[in-house]
């Protein structure tokens, strides 16, 4: 036999060889393990949901002193007497300084703080982030007391909503212009505050003020790339009015492209400039362990929260069990007429609990009706191992 053909007949007993190991080791080890799904991003699983209360809260308002109806201490009682327990007036930059309600020539940079420019009552804490005054504690307004949060609706396009902090611009820049907005969140950053996006549906194509806005691909990595370069920015805003779906559409469209890396969440504003409370005006659900700017905070920044609309009896979020040996989801929630799970932005489910046994990268969220409204948690992220 030849070199050339020996060497080939060594490497074909070498492969046979190698066969046979492989499959004996097969036999005896069995198939490789299949990855496991599991909930790689629970907003409320850092809770102790034996100590957390659910607080109501409207973060985005007007008065006089920009372009709503009411005066400061007329909102102020109109909310604590509707039964809210955290308000933010966030009056557009104060661009509005006459009592009257006429635009000022020049505006200014101010925020409507604090309250007891217009309030008798007297805080009994106020609280400072990086030296600025960012939240206080009326005890004397609603049925628990009151939390103040210092705000502002930072009015150029797109609005963005800031808290805790007394950012203020007079820019009126009427198209979007990244540059600007990148200046406005760093300076609500650097003031040790929060932020998310106003009224962002409204920039959609569809959407009330489509002419200063986005395509969904601008929207989209507008929107959603500021919220992964600012760790102030929370996330956006929903009204939950006419744009509910534009609002909807937009959330899974944010969470499918950046969730993943980036926590994004949802909070619900009614943007009053009224003179009362709506019956159905949208509200956030804040599950914080005590009502005060430090654990009201903290739950805004974790998701700690549920938005919905007034309705004459809320729905109680008791607890959000994750089960990981079932790979299952489990709602204990009083007061509700049905529950919808949405995964990937499509309905997926009914009922208080669900399985993710077969999904393997998947956005889950649920909504809640009750009493003729619909109340949308955060998301959760599931993959596999």
């Amino acid at each position: 036999m030849s070199t050339t053909a020996n060497r080939r007949a060594q490497g074909a007993v070498a492969c046979i060889l190698r066969c046979v190991v492989v499959a004996a080791v097969l036999l005896v080890s069995g198939p490789a393990p299949a990855a496991t799904p599991r909930v790689v991003k629970n907003p409320y699983g850092s809770m102790d949901w034996d100590r957390v209360t659910a607080y109501v809260a409207n973060l985005h308002a007007h008065t006089v002193y920009s372009d709503g109806r009411a005066e400061p201490e007329a909102l102020i009682g109109m909310y604590a007497a509707a039964g809210y327990d955290i308000l933010a007036i966030t009056d557009h930059d104060n661009y509005h300084i006459t009592r009257s309600g006429e635009r000022a020539t020049a505006p200014t940079t101010q925020t409507t703080w604090p309250w007891t420019r217009w309030l008798d009552a007297q805080p009994e804490s106020i609280w400072e982030q990086d030296g600025v005054e960012s939240a206080a504690f009326y005890p004397s307004l609603g049925r628990r007391g009151m939390v103040a949060i210092r705000g502002n609706e930072l009015t150029a396009h797109p609005h963005i909503v800031s808290l805790f902090n007394g950012c203020g611009f007079s820019e009126r820049v009427r198209l979007p212009d990244p540059d600007h907005d990148r200046l406005r969140f760093a300076c609500v950053e650097a003031q040790g505050g929060l932020a998310f996006w106003a009224h962002p549906a409204i920039y959609l194509p569809g959407g009330r003020w489509a002419d200063r806005g986005f395509s969904w691909d601008q929207a989209i990595a507008h929107f959603g790339g500021l919220i992964a370069d600012f760790d102030s920015v929370l996330g956006i805003e929903m009204q939950l009015g006419r744009q509910r779906q534009l609002e909807e559409q937009l959330f899974d469209r944010l969470l499918a492209a950046y969730y993943r890396d980036h926590d994004l969440f949802i909070m619900g504003s009614d943007d009053t400039h009224a003179t009362e409370v709506a019956s159905d005006a949208t509200l956030t659900i804040v599950l914080a362990e005590e009502l005060t700017g430090p654990s009201v905070r903290h739950a805004l920044e974790n998701g700690h929260l549920f938005v919905g609309s007034r309705v004459d009896v809320l729905p109680v979020f008791q607890r959000i069990d994750v089960d990981a040996a079932a790979m299952s989801i489990t709602l204990d929630i009083l007061h509700h007429d049905s529950i919808t799970w949405i995964k990937n932005g499509v309905v997926h489910g009914h009922g208080e609990s669900i399985g993710y046994a077969g999904m393997r990268d998947a956005i889950l969220r649920f909504e809640v009706a009750a009493d003729g409204a619909v109340f949308y948690s955060q998301a959760f992220h599931i993959a596999v191992d």
